[in-house]
């Protein structure tokens, strides 16, 4: 069945080094031309994702953000899906990171709050443009359900975290990393694969006629569950074991991949 969806992770996938290369952007625009939708997947705040869909010109498309906690349409438009984690589970997250003097970002109706500015919260608004709200106490927010809630630290510091809180909190909240220094928190169902499938059922579609394609372990739920998984080159090697096509290249991966599936109509790697 030929591919009519289409979902692409930003950071390490569309982007290389915070830059769009052109090649990508011209097989975007040619596979929108020929009918297929492109929506953009990822786990920044659905603000820094829109500003980024804004500057491509991809028109009327949804915005899958917060790792899939949010499908909204561009430009300030219709909220179509928002998950948010649980207000006792959220609470008992900021009192953790509290305790264990952990750089917590905790974002709630499009605002990312901080305890105060940090060299953290500086790297996350450099590679975003999300700014940091200085708040001091997270705690303050109990009883609130935050859209997600992120630990930003030093790489080695999330690789020991994440199997730790994946195993304390189960299938209470969806667990990941999407970048080396994040550790995400949110509600269970909030992942890529699927908003993936939320937007097949809303488009008509079936899900072997979509396309998903990422770099990091948070981007796994997308590719597994795409009827066409693609992993970039230089993804850890559970991503790429579960894709069905690896390009060549880091920079224009992903106009090879829409190259190869959709503009030329092939279907299978």
């Amino acid at each position: 069945m030929a591919i009519k969806l289409v979902a692409i992770d930003l950071d390490g996938t569309l982007l290389h080094e915070g830059q769009l290369p052109p090649e990508n952007l011209q097989a975007i625009q040619t596979a929108q031309q020929q009918g297929v939708t492109v929506v953009i997947c990822t786990g920044r705040p659905y603000s820094s994702a829109d500003a980024v869909v804004s500057e491509m010109g991809l028109g009327e498309t949804p915005i899958i953000a917060y790792n899939g906690a949010v499908i909204r349409m561009p430009g300030n438009g219709k909220v179509l899906l928002h998950l948010p984690v649980p207000a006792a589970l959220a609470a008992e997250i900021v009192q953790m990171c509290v305790q264990r003097r952990l750089q917590l970002h905790y974002y709630l109706d499009e605002v990312m709050y901080v305890p105060k500015v940090s060299k953290w919260s500086r790297v996350y608004y450099q590679r975003t443009g999300v700014r940091p709200v200085p708040v001091g106490d997270l705690r303050r927010f109990t009883g609130q359900e935050p859209t997600k809630l992120l630990v930003c630290d030093e790489p080695q510091l999330i690789e020991r975290l994440l199997p730790e809180m994946q195993e304390l909190y189960g299938e209470k909240l969806y667990v990941t990393r999407s970048m080396p220094e994040y550790l995400e928190f949110m509600h269970p169902h909030a992942t890529k694969g699927h908003a993936l499938h939320w937007l097949a059922r809303h488009y008509g579609l079936d899900i072997s006629q979509t396309m998903g394609i990422g770099d990091q372990l948070n981007d796994l739920p997308l590719v597994e569950q795409a009827g066409v998984g693609v992993a970039m080159p230089g993804a850890e090697q559970a991503l790429q074991a579960a894709a069905d096509y690896v390009p060549a290249s880091p920079q224009t991966g992903v106009a090879e991949a829409l190259q190869r599936f959709v503009l030329d109509g092939q279907q299978s790697a």
